[in-house]
């Protein structure tokens, strides 16, 4: 791991004034179906403060950081509804990976997302597993925009439209369609590799009996992908004793410079022997609506630098294959 990264935006560490959050923070998971969530806590400048200006356009610079692998957690927001994941990873040779789309109704604001980053096409359209906030997306996203290939897991969710309606546009458009699991290994680009470390080979679709929330997301793909010497791993919505499985058989392969924490920064997730073992520089809590006050801390002791697009709003990490450089759209802070 590299020891060096520099940040824009405000640190959270010492700036957090705990006793105030932990009355607003509501622990709460995030529902397939999103229904309404816990009201988020007020950045800075939305109480009287005034606020730094938006860092919009440098998140989405994209010849500033063209020749380095960049990673764009997308904001889509909501003050009622979780809106779920879709991440956008560029390579420096110009090839392009999305991680998941979203509920259906932020579909469209990623393809404004995609719009403003020049990008008509996508060398892979990746879903994670097929919870509406997740996949729900796609729908929309393929309508409008182009995949080259389309991976997944190996676990079909007829009885959800958000999954149907995502899989008729790949269908439709017939792009091609790659099931992974654990062993499984994919580049992007000349530089960038990617590896499988779960579901376990050959288990899907026959494990899953049913499709309950827990299960569902014990059964998503876990991903790490390398550039250089820089490494970051992608979860998803993996709870502790799935965390726990892969510490037990991946060990130190687990390190990462970067980790998009575990259902999105839910209290389900991210176990002490998790944060360990992984050891981030950096972590992002993936959701529009912050929520877990316990679980930002706890990255922050094992010294990662923490960011929510529930706070920080866009969130830009560009890697030179050494260190990192994190832009946020906007500062926060209780202050």
């Amino acid at each position: 791991m590299t020891n060096r990264f520099l940040q824009h935006g405000m640190k959270i560490g010492g700036a957090l004034v705990i006793s105030g959050l932990l009355i607003t923070a509501a622990c709460t998971q995030v529902d397939p179906e999103p229904q309404q969530a816990a009201a988020p806590v007020a950045p800075a400048g939305e109480s009287g403060k005034e606020q730094a200006p938006l860092r919009t356009k440098e998140v989405f610079d994209q010849a500033k950081y063209k020749d380095r692998l960049t990673i764009r957690y997308f904001h889509m927001p909501n003050k009622e509804v979780a809106t779920g994941d879709s991440i956008l990873i560029i390579t420096p040779d110009g090839k392009t990976m999305l991680i998941d789309a979203g509920i259906p109704e932020a579909g469209s604001q990623v393809v404004q997302y995609l719009d403003q980053l020049g990008i008509q096409t996508l060398d892979i359209a990746f879903n994670t597993h097929p919870h509406s906030d997740h996949i729900g997306g796609y729908a929309s996203i393929l309508a409008k925009k182009e995949a080259k290939a389309f991976y997944s897991e190996n676990l079909p969710y007829t009885s959800s439209s958000a999954y149907r309606n995502a899989m008729a546009q790949v269908e439709k458009k017939q792009i091609p369609h790659r099931t992974l699991e654990e062993g499984d290994t994919f580049e992007l680009g000349e530089h960038v590799k990617f590896e499988v470390f779960s579901p376990a080979k050959g288990t899907l679709p026959d494990a899953v009996k049913t499709f309950d929330t827990s299960v569902l997301n014990a059964n998503s793909l876990v991903i790490k992908m390398t550039y250089k010497n820089s490494s970051f791993l992608f979860p998803a919505d993996i709870y502790k004793d799935k965390e726990l499985e892969l510490v037990e058989l991946k060990g130190k392969s687990l390190d990462s410079d970067m980790v998009h924490a575990p259902h999105h920064g839910n209290a389900t997730s991210s176990s002490p022997s998790f944060v360990e073992t992984v050891s981030p520089q950096v972590a992002v809590l993936s959701s529009n609506i912050f929520n877990n006050l316990q679980i930002l801390q706890r990255y922050e002791r094992n010294n990662a630098k923490v960011y929510s697009t529930g706070l920080h709003g866009n969130i830009l990490i560009a890697s030179d294959g050494s260190k990192l450089e994190v832009i946020t759209e906007k500062d926060w802070s209780l202050k």
